[in-house]
Formats: C-alpha cells, structure tokens, sequence
C-alpha cells in the first residue's frame, strides 16, 4: 500500500466503519475465486481489509483528530488504495437488494447505498481535487 503519493481523505467514525465492512465481506466472498487460483486478487483485497480493519478497531494507519467534538480519521493511501476502495463501495451497492416496495429492509438498503456512493464522491473529490 505505499507508492511515492498518498492522499489524505478525512472520514467519520461510519464511514471508516461502513469500508472496513465493505472490505470484510468483499474478501468473504472472493475467498472461493482465492482458493481457485486467484491469490492476487485475494492478497491484495486482503491486505486492505486488514488495513482498513486497523484504522476501524484499533485507529492505526490513521492520524485521529477532533473537529468540534467529532473525531475524524485522516487516512493516507495511494491512488490504487482509493481506487479498490471506490470499487468495493460501488460493487457493495450493487448487490443490495432494493425491492420496490416500502419495506424496513428495502430503506435501511436504500439509506447504506446512498451512504456508500456518496461516499465514492467524496472520496473522488478529495483525491482527484
């Protein structure tokens, strides 16, 4: 994860909580395409759930800062780091199920896709300026 540039992106508690999640169930569910042969994909993708699993249980690989009494997670990693990030976030909303009718299910789904791709924004935004 460290290449000559790395770009800073602050996060909130949620989101720092809602990638770690996203990484963690991304590596569940490519760990079959690993045992078949696809240890890159897997060793990457595992590395930076690890990563993201330190900064959301015990705030390493982070700097930690209180801005009018909310913390927020300064986070440094390269342009592919932010890039695998994007992609995990954008395939995570793709598999929530969104059904058309009103149910709890259906907005507690719609209210984390919003969440994810805003955050794909503002992640874009903060490393591409």
């Amino acid at each position: 994860m460290t290449e000559a540039i790395d770009h800073a992106v602050p996060l909130d508690q949620s989101q720092v909580n809602l990638v770690a999640g996203v990484l963690q169930q991304a590596l569940w569910d490519c760990r079959p395409l690993a045992d078949q042969g696809g240890r890159d994909l897997g060793v990457t993708l595992s590395r930076l759930a690890a990563h993201w699993t330190g900064i959301a249980e015990r705030e390493e690989h982070c700097d930690v800062i209180n801005v009018n009494g909310e913390r927020l997670y300064v986070v440094s990693l390269s342009l592919e780091g932010w890039y695998q990030v994007r992609a995990a976030l954008s395939e995570y909303t793709t598999r929530l199920p969104l059904k058309p009718f009103g149910s709890p299910e259906t907005r507690e789904n719609r209210r984390r896709v919003r969440q994810a791709l805003l955050l794909v924004d503002r992640i874009k935004e903060a490393v591409h300026g």
